[in-house]
């Protein structure tokens, strides 16, 4: 008999609890962030194009060289411009395939952030380069490491039949004085610094890509401690 009455008031207890929980009212919480639909893929746009502008110039020059990867020939790379491109955006979307090379002159560009929020690139554009003579274009979409000279030639006789044309002399002109005098550093990590600042500057969405490039200074060697 007493197991019978213990097991009525268990359950009892059990039912008021349940009904406490079912009215209680839940614990507030920060609502969750509005959800977004995917960002849709952008169709590639015809190519060879035009860069739209050129923003900023600066002449570098290396004490030690680099392998340029963005070419098929790897050449050295111990001078060239560090450049700010205004771009179509459709054109530097991120995508999982071929994308639209960006060739300076003769040579494929490096470009060192996407740019598709902020409409910039900021490009490397090694060796010698005449900015009042060259193209600055976009060709064929393709990976840049498998570009080789022959290619070269053939995106650039393709951009010359578009009537791609050199930046004017007053363009090329703004962007130098914007660039300032001429970069003298040690090696590539000094002059990612420089390109991580500009990448703050003319595509602020890209700030951690920015903080991820640039290697922070070696530290100073200590003095030598003198013995006593």
């Amino acid at each position: 008999m007493k197991i019978v009455i213990l097991a009525v008031g268990v359950l009892a207890v059990a039912s008021v609890a349940t009904v406490l929980m079912v009215n209680a009212e839940p614990p507030a919480a920060t609502p969750p962030p509005p959800t977004t639909a995917a960002e849709p893929v952008p169709c590639i746009p015809k190519t060879p194009a035009v860069v739209d502008g050129l923003v900023y110039a600066r002449h570098f020059t290396l004490q030690e060289g680099y392998k340029h990867l963005w070419s098929k020939e790897q050449p050295m790379v111990s001078s060239g411009y560090l450049l700010v491109l205004k771009v179509d955006p459709k054109l530097v979307f991120a995508r999982q395939v071929a994308e639209p090379v960006l060739y300076v002159g003769n040579q494929t560009a490096e470009r060192l952030n996407i740019g598709y929020e902020s409409g910039h690139v900021i490009a490397i554009a090694p060796g010698d380069v005449d900015l009042k003579k060259a193209m600055i274009w976009f060709g064929t979409p393709e990976l840049p490491e498998r570009v080789d000279g022959n290619m070269v030639k053939t995106e650039l006789a393709k951009a010359k039949a578009a009537k791609i044309e050199p930046f004017s002399e007053k363009v090329v002109k703004a962007s130098l004085t914007q660039g300032g005098a001429e970069l003298k550093v040690t090696n590539k990590d000094e002059l990612l610094r420089l390109a991580a600042e500009l990448i703050k500057q003319y595509s602020p969405q890209e700030k951690q890509l920015a903080d991820s490039l640039a290697p922070p200074p070696p530290k100073p060697t200590p003095p030598p401690v003198e013995e006593d």
